[in-house]
């Protein structure tokens, strides 16, 4: 059964607002402790800590979305928060919203000069597959596309589990079928910084939602309208 955060009580967004303070205090503790380690050689173990804490970041934002009353509350979103991949493709709608600095300039620029900004594939098309393939899926199994969508391939291999794969190859040996090495530990210093300052810039988004910003990131508008209408569309109506 759906728990629309509008029709939510007090006492759930108290909820919502003290584990997104908790998911968020935990990231940046991982974010601390990969930086403790980012002289380590080979970094690996950062570098995973580094996703995780984004990870986290993209759980507290996936609550702060139901305290907004932009998703529904339910059993489902609470699932999203579980899921790696579900929180993966999260971070592809974080990066849009508070991208690198280089991007935010040359999208402001953009917007200065009257380009109307559209959303790029890879970000309509992970929304479309976490509200779709993963969190509808879950509600109902009864439906089916009458012609299957084509989705981006970034965001497809998200959903299929390969950045996840690349996260637990930071950590672990992988091996062949043979049993010979295919892959050790290995990761390189600018990666880790990129994913780094990532995590942080994931941070400061939740933040700015906690204190209530209207627009807390780039083009806000645009992901907060298109995750209203993912979530009101009629798959969502069928656990009702």
């Amino acid at each position: 059964m759906l728990i629309w955060a509008a029709e939510a009580d007090v006492s759930d967004m108290e909820r919502l607002q003290e584990s997104i303070g908790a998911a968020l205090h935990n990231a940046r503790r991982l974010l601390e402790d990969a930086d403790y380690l980012r002289f380590a050689e080979p970094p690996a173990t950062a570098y995973y800590l580094a996703l995780i804490a984004q990870e986290e970041c993209a759980k507290a934002f996936l609550l702060a979305l139901a305290r907004r009353r932009i998703v529904p509350w339910d059993q489902h979103i609470l699932r999203a928060t579980r899921d790696h991949a579900c929180k993966q493709l999260t971070c592809v709608v974080m990066e849009y919203v508070t991208p690198e600095l280089d991007e935010f300039l040359e999208r402001c620029d953009a917007i200065h000069i009257h380009d109307l900004p559209a959303l790029p594939r890879r970000v309509a098309d992970a929304m479309n597959i976490l509200r779709h393939e993963k969190i509808g899926r879950w509600v109902s199994r009864s439906w089916f596309w009458a012609e299957e969508p084509e989705y981006d391939s970034g965001a497809l291999r998200i959903a299929e589990g390969r950045h996840d794969a690349r996260k637990q190859d930071a950590l672990y040996v992988r091996l062949s079928s043979d049993a010979s090495l295919a892959s050790v530990p290995s990761v390189a210093v600018l990666e880790l910084d990129a994913e780094i300052e990532r995590a942080a810039r994931f941070a400061g988004l939740v933040d700015r939602l906690l204190e209530d910003e209207a627009y807390p990131g780039l083009d806000w508008d645009m992901i907060e309208a298109a995750l209203r209408a993912l979530f009101t569309d009629p798959i969502a109506a069928e656990a009702g």
